[in-house]
C-alpha cells in the first residue's frame, strides 16, 4: 500500500490535516502523521524519522505556521533528500497562503505545481489519490459473497453477523482503550522530555512495541486501519451496538445508514473491517468506490428489496 507522510504545523491539524488524513484513508492511502503527539509543539523524533523513512510520498500542507515552525522545515529538509534518491515525491498543499509568500519562504517549493486548499479537503484528496494505484489483496468475487450474506440472512444467520460485526468493533475499541491506558502510564510519562515535547528513543520503541502486542492480542489484522485516539465511552455502547444491529438487518432508512457509516469513519473505526470483516487497506481504488455505495445501501437494503445492494453487487463482479 502507498503510504504518505503528511508535513505540517501542529496549528493546522484539527482544521485541515485531520481531516484530510481521514478523506485519503477513505481512498486506501496509509497516512502517517504526528497524532502521537501530547501538545502543540511535539516533534515525536523517533516516530518521524521512522515515517520519512518509509514513506512513498510527502505531502506538504504549506501555510504561515508551517515555514514559522522549525520541525516543518526539518521536516521538509528530509523529504527533498529523499526526493534526491528517488524514494519519494514531494506533493505541496497550499493552505491559507498564496504564491508570493510561499515565494519569499521556499523558491523552490513556489516553482512547483500544487494542489490548493481552497478546493476543499475532498476534492485535495481525490487528487491525491489519483497519482497512487492501490492494489487490493481481496477479490472482488469474495466481497459479493460477504455483501450478499447479508440479505435476508434469517434470525440465527442475522444474530450471528451482528455478534461478529459487534466483536470487531468492540475488540478495535478495546486496542484504543488499552494503547492509551499505557501511554499515560507513570512510567512512560516520566521519560518525555517535557521541555522539547518530544519521546525520546526508548520511549517510542516502548510504544512501537505495544502497538504491535495490542494488535496481535486483539487478533486485529496488519491491514486494518487502526488510530490511538480515544476509545468509545461504555455508557455509548448501547447505541452503537443498536445501530450495528439495525445496519446487519437492513431496517435503516438511508439518510440514517449514510450517517452511521460515515460516523464510524469520523470516530476512527474501520468500517471495511467492522461491517464486512476486510481490513480497509486490503480493498483496491476500484473496488473501494463500490463498497462505499454498498456499505450505505446495505443499511437499507429493505427499503427496495435489496436491489440496490444486488445492483452494486453485479458492478464489483466486473472488476477482475
Amino acid at each position: 500500500m502507498a503510504t504518505l507522510f503528511v508535513s505540517h504545523a501542529s496549528e493546522d491539524k484539527n482544521d485541515f490535516v485531520r481531516p484530510l488524513a481521514h478523506a485519503l484513508k477513505a481512498h486506501g492511502l496509509q497516512v502517517w502523521f504526528d497524532e502521537l503527539s501530547l501538545r502543540a509543539g511535539d516533534s515525536l523524533r523517533r516516530s518521524i524519522d521512522k515515517g520519512l523513512s518509509e514513506c512513498d510520498a510527502g505531502v506538504l500542507v504549506l501555510s504561515p505556521a508551517f515555514f514559522r515552525k522549525q520541525w516543518p522545515q526539518r521536516e521538509l529538509d528530509a523529504l527533498f533528500s529523499l526526493e534526491i534518491a528517488e524514494r519519494a515525491t514531494l506533493i505541496p498543499i497550499w493552505y491559507q497562503i498564496g504564491v508570493e509568500e510561499v515565494l519569499r519562504a521556499s523558491p523552490l517549493l513556489a516553482d512547483r505545481v500544487a494542489i490548493s486548499a481552497d478546493r476543499g479537503i475532498s476534492a485535495v484528496a481525490s487528487e491525491i489519490a489519483k497519482r497512487f494505484q492501490i492494489e487490493g489483496s481481496v477479490t472482488s468475487s469474495r466481497l459479493v459473497e460477504l455483501i450478499e450474506r447479508f440479505q435476508y440472512p434469517g434470525f440465527f444467520n442475522g444474530e450471528a453477523m451482528y455478534q461478529a460485526c459487534l466483536e470487531r468493533f468492540l475488540r478495535m475499541n478495546a486496542f484504543k482503550e488499552d494503547y492509551c491506558a499505557y501511554l499515560f502510564r507513570d512510567e512512560i510519562q516520566c521519560l518525555i522530555d517535557d521541555d522539547l515535547g518530544d519521546f525520546p528513543p526508548e520511549v517510542s520503541e516502548k510504544l512501537e512495541g505495544e502497538q504491535e502486542r495490542l494488535r496481535l492480542g486483539y487478533g486485529l489484522p496488519r491491514e486494518t486501519y487502526l488510530t490511538i485516539d480515544e476509545p468509545i465511552r461504555e455508557d455509548e455502547l448501547r447505541s452503537w451496538s443498536n445501530a450495528i444491529c439495525s445496519w446487519v438487518a437492513g431496517t435503516m432508512e438511508k439518510e440514517e445508514s449514510a450517517e452511521f457509516v460515515s460516523m464510524l469513519d469520523q470516530q476512527e473505526f474501520d468500517e471495511y473491517f467492522v461491517l464486512l470483516g476486510v481490513p480497509n487497506f486490503a480493498i483496491s481504488s476500484e473496488q473501494r468506490d463500490l463498497l462505499e455505495i454498498a456499505l450505505v445501501e446495505m443499511g437499507c437494503g429493505l427499503e427496495n428489496d435489496f436491489q440496490s445492494v444486488r445492483k452494486t453487487c453485479n458492478a464489483l463482479r466486473d472488476i477482475t
